[in-house]
């Protein structure tokens, strides 16, 4: 290979050897970027990402929480979960005003976090002008809480039919972070983790995937890692595996088309002038 990327370099000084559909991803990128032919030649990315090879997996903490909770049931956990990240703080604190200020801020977080849920229903939400927008449907039964949590940073619970089915952290960068200082030294540090180096998909802006991203599967749980350096973040996203091989008959409400109007919308604002009707051929013959 006569150019290698950055990220290429940055496999390569990390593992030594890299597999030939990363070369080949890393290539055509480098290629897109710089406007060559290559990129429309490219060869694909694999159909599957990489299986971990660690013995953990892909873990999702705080341990105990599992695909599938409820809204009502993920909150009751993390509120025991925002108890503890104050006890520390309780420990340290004294009886009176400064205990005071910890018990509001523990009950103004829980109840932040109880009000966070935004319903996917039939109107759209503010969650489109973020860089979520990609990561639910409208009209499928879905929703979306939002914690922050305190020295954890954001995150956001996605539901379908009121079922916990993907977890997206907003995870910064920075030289003393645990990704570290740029996103592809947070993916070495992943394909460190579990083994194996991910598989790089481009953004493709038609199926909302609005970021570069890298990604691995276990048994239960796939892992895509997105390039949101631009803003000094990494998203990591953990999916059910069970319900993204279900996703499609899950969605059967499908997006209306782009500037198009909804058919009841439609029938309601139309004329009864415009209804439809037959068409009155014209005679030849008759003269105007």
């Amino acid at each position: 290979m006569n150019r290698i990327s950055k990220w290429g370099l940055c496999v390569v000084l990390g593992f030594g050897v890299v597999a030939g559909s990363m070369v080949a991803a890393d290539d055509a990128f480098a290629q897109k970027k710089k406007g060559g032919a290559a990129a429309a030649v490219a060869p694909a990315a694999p159909v599957d990402p990489p299986t971990v090879k660690n013995r953990e997996g892909i873990e999702i903490r705080p341990a105990g929480l599992h695909w599938g909770m409820s809204s009502a049931q993920l909150i009751q956990f993390y509120e025991r979960v925002i108890d503890r990240d104050y006890i520390p703080l309780y420990r340290k604190a004294q009886a009176g005003p400064q205990t005071a200020r910890l018990d509001a801020a523990v009950a103004n977080t829980k109840a932040a976090f109880r009000r966070s849920k935004v319903e996917f229903g039939n109107l759209p939400t503010g969650v489109d002008s973020t860089p979520l927008k990609g990561e639910y449907t409208y009209q499928n039964g879905e929703s979306m809480m939002h914690l922050n949590r305190r020295g954890a940073g954001s995150r956001y619970f996605f539901f379908i039919q009121d079922k916990l089915w993907k977890i997206y952290d907003e995870v910064p960068l920075g030289e003393k972070r645990p990704l570290g200082p740029s996103y592809e030294e947070a993916v070495k540090r992943l394909a460190t983790r579990y083994g194996v180096v991910g598989r790089v998909t481009q953004p493709d802006y038609a199926i909302g995937r609005n970021f570069m991203e890298v990604d691995w599967q276990d048994t239960r749980t796939h892992l895509r890692v997105l390039d949101r350096s631009g803003l000094q973040i990494v998203g990591v996203v953990y999916e059910d595996r069970t319900t993204l091989a279900n996703l499609a008959s899950l969605r059967s409400n499908k997006p209306a088309e782009v500037g198009g109007v909804d058919p009841d919308v439609e029938a309601l604002i139309r004329p009864p002038s415009a209804a439809p009707g037959p068409v009155e051929e014209k005679d030849p013959k008759k003269k105007k």
